[in-house]
């Protein structure tokens, strides 16, 4: 019987199996917001201030939420 060489996972295989893909996109999803809110945080106006502070507040608190709960 012929044993047939099983190839290296590749990076992406590694970095899926060691960390689960989807907080990996989440941080770069925040990264991202954040940097581009604090990019623009002196050309905004109280109300956009305001209505992204709440987006962001509501996310953390479901993302909690959805910890709790699964």
């Amino acid at each position: 019987m012929t044993e047939f060489p099983v190839p290296s996972p590749s990076f992406f295989e590694k970095l899926t199996n060691a960390i689960h893909l989807v907080y990996v996109l989440k941080i770069a999803g925040v990264g991202g917001f954040v940097w581009s809110f604090l990019g623009s945080w002196h050309t905004l106006g109280f109300g956009v201030k305001a209505g992204m502070l709440t987006s962001v507040a509501a996310w953390l608190v479901g993302s909690r939420f959805s910890k709790i709960y699964q």
